[in-house]
């Protein structure tokens, strides 16, 4: 048994300034990608369950490319994706093919990168043979990819804890049909709303009640893997939506249909449930709650700017804020990406005293200008889940606040750890404040007490106030009267 393998995985947001060129991805190629932890997310799993089955397979790697979620993909990034793909795949006859793919890949002149890609794998290997892949819980659904795969699995969790494990349900998918034990069939509902991960989180409600109905329709006779995919709200895309996605058995195709639609019915019902998973304010709001809070660390996500969803990770309103109160003892912020800045820290080292430019001010782009602040640590990082390693950090006092400076855009706070290293212990400040959305589990053990500020930026949690063009009109939640009817 031989088997295709790929990982190819970006969250795009449109919103967001610039554009991403094949450099800003970690790439492999050939048997690179399976000597590496560097690309794609759910590919171990994958890789895993393909190793550990029953019979030999042969694993035929070809492609891997994961960056973290950025402005809209260059044209030509996507173009050597594919080729790169595409041309492993030529004259190599194959039984099956496995893709790790996020699904919301937003890239110039494609709005449906992911279903191109399915296209050229789809007339490579013919349309006998199997493909499954795993997505993202926040991929966006297109016909064009419900009509090229075979199976789908996708996380359950959010934050992402089931990456492994969804590659396994792919990989299992794939080799129950080679096999000939299953003949595969997806069922799909697409809901017209719009949903933020802030708002989702799988161990709150409705998620928590809604994932556990998924493991409930597998149950079902002639179903396999139920998924709710939530799309990417920070993108203007003419596909957006949530959706209900089943995989299931060709002779079940109408249970199969059945379900998907049940379970969107189930979803949209449900509709204004959706809330903010943690206390939700204003930027002044949250600060104030922060400071009347007795408890430690307060943690505080700028939700305007998450990295994660793609934003700049550089706006500065929030830490402008900061700095101009003296009620929050002596507050962390983390982290603004200025290579510039982070250039100046490290040129200076550790004991010196810098003017910097930090960042940005939201919408006008003005730095904030800092005269006087003191180099107290610099450190590199690593960052395995994007392949992004080797960060630069530099922790600066200033006049009000000690706020981490990065070489570049970076995912490095979703772990305490990283401040320890720059020598600060977290539970010893009364305010943490991190370019997040919803914190990370290791933040979740740290935090005495979370909050969101609402803040302004390229990942703005009020949807309406996104300058949306191309989306599908009317959707929920920004108008009213969005209806839909399974």
């Amino acid at each position: 048994m031989r088997i295709a393998v790929a990982a190819v995985s970006h969250e795009t947001n449109t919103f967001a300034e610039g554009s991403t060129g094949i450099e800003t991805f970690s790439t492999a190629t050939g048997t690179e990608l399976l000597e590496t932890d560097a690309v794609g997310r759910s590919l171990g799993g994958i890789v895993e369950a393909l190793e550990g089955a029953d019979e030999d397979v042969e694993i035929l790697p070809t492609v891997g490319a994961s960056a973290l979620p950025a402005p809209t993909v260059e044209r030509e990034a996507f173009e050597w994706m594919r080729r790169e793909l595409t041309d492993r795949l030529d004259g190599e006859p194959v039984d099956g093919v496995c893709l790790d793919l996020h699904g919301s890949m937003f890239v110039e002149g494609e709005p449906d990168p992911e279903g191109a890609l399915l296209a050229a794998v789809r007339e490579r290997v013919g349309p006998e043979v199997p493909i499954t892949a795993a997505l993202d819980m926040h991929a966006t659904i297109t016909e064009r990819m419900v009509d090229l795969l075979d199976g789908v699995a996708g996380y359950r969790t959010a934050p992402h804890t089931d990456v492994a494990e969804t590659g396994v349900r792919a990989a299992n998918l794939l080799l129950d049909a080679v096999r000939g034990e299953k003949s595969l069939v997806l069922g799909w509902e697409r809901l017209p709303m719009l949903l933020a991960g802030e708002q989702s989180e799988s161990e709150a409600e409705p998620m928590r009640t809604l994932v556990g109905l998924l493991r409930e329709a597998d149950r079902t006779d002639g179903v396999y893997d139920a998924n709710y995919f939530l799309g990417f709200p920070w993108a203007d895309n003419p596909h957006a939506g949530c959706h209900a996605l089943v995989t299931g058995d060709a002779s079940a195709a109408s249970v199969v249909d059945e379900r998907a639609t049940e379970l969107a019915r189930e979803f949209w019902r449900r509709r204004d449930e959706f809330d903010f998973t943690t206390e939700a304010y204003t930027p002044t709001a949250a600060l104030n709650e922060a400071a009347e809070t007795n408890r430690r660390p307060v943690v505080v996500a700028d939700t305007g700017d998450i990295p994660g969803a793609g934003a700049g990770e550089n706006v500065t309103n929030l830490l402008t804020a900061i700095i101009d109160r003296d009620d929050l003892g002596r507050p962390l912020f983390a982290v603004v990406a200025d290579a510039d800045s982070y250039e100046t820290c490290r040129a200076a080292g550790e004991g010196a005293t810098v003017s910097l430019e930090l960042g940005r001010n939201y919408p006008d782009g003005a730095p904030l200008e800092l005269s006087e602040g003191a180099v107290e640590r610099l450190a590199v990082e690593n960052v395995d889940d994007t392949g992004d390693t080797d960060v630069g950090t530099a922790l600066v006092s200033l006049d009000g606040a000690d706020v981490v400076v990065a070489d570049r855009r970076t995912n490095v706070h979703r772990d305490p750890v990283f401040l320890r290293r720059l020598g600060v212990d977290p539970t010893a400040r009364k305010l943490i404040v991190l370019k997040s959305g919803y914190l990370s589990p290791a933040w979740k053990t740290v935090a005495a007490r979370r909050l969101f500020a609402l803040t302004p930026g390229e990942t703005n949690q009020r949807l309406a106030e996104l300058p949306y063009e191309r989306i599908p009109r009317p959707i929920y939640p920004l108008d009213a009267d969005a209806t839909w009817s399974g």
